[in-house]
């Protein structure tokens, strides 16, 4: 389940991108006034600074790894859908946000959280070092 929703929500990024380059949607429909985008485009860069170290740290919390230990299969897809929802949330965003405003910092930032996406695919490897009991890396 955390595969499909891993590479759904990136296909929905992907077609976003499709339908803008393609004409279907027409790009630089949202003009902002400049004091406007200024303050969008600093919440959406904080919002996206602080997204990437909560996803990716996010099993090493302390409550949350405890939960992912003692009743595993149910808190990692809790969490994992989670974790995946913080970033790939900030990818459409960001990716919607450039073409409405063609302002190149919304494209960068959803290009840095897609790097990050590589760091938290949920393989069969990744859960099962998620949900084991404390190693020394986790702690």
């Amino acid at each position: 389940m955390l595969k499909t929703f891993f590479w759904s929500a990136l296909a929905i990024a992907v077609l976003f991108v499709v339908l803008y380059e393609c004409g279907i949607l027409m790009p630089g429909g949202l003009q902002l006034e400049d004091g406007d985008e200024f303050v969008l485009m600093t919440l959406v860069e904080l919002a996206t600074l602080a997204a990437i170290p909560l996803a990716l740290y996010m099993f090493r919390i302390k409550g949350i790894r405890q939960k992912l230990v003692s009743d595993p299969a149910r808190q990692l897809q809790r969490y994992g859908v989670l974790r995946l929802l913080i970033l790939e949330g900030g990818i459409v965003s960001n990716t919607l946000l450039y073409y409405m405003t063609m302002t190149p910092s919304f494209g960068y930032m959803a290009i840095i959280l897609a790097i990050a996406m590589t760091f938290v695919y949920p393989s069969q490897n990744r859960c099962e070092r998620d949900t084991a009991p404390d190693t020394p890396e986790h702690q």
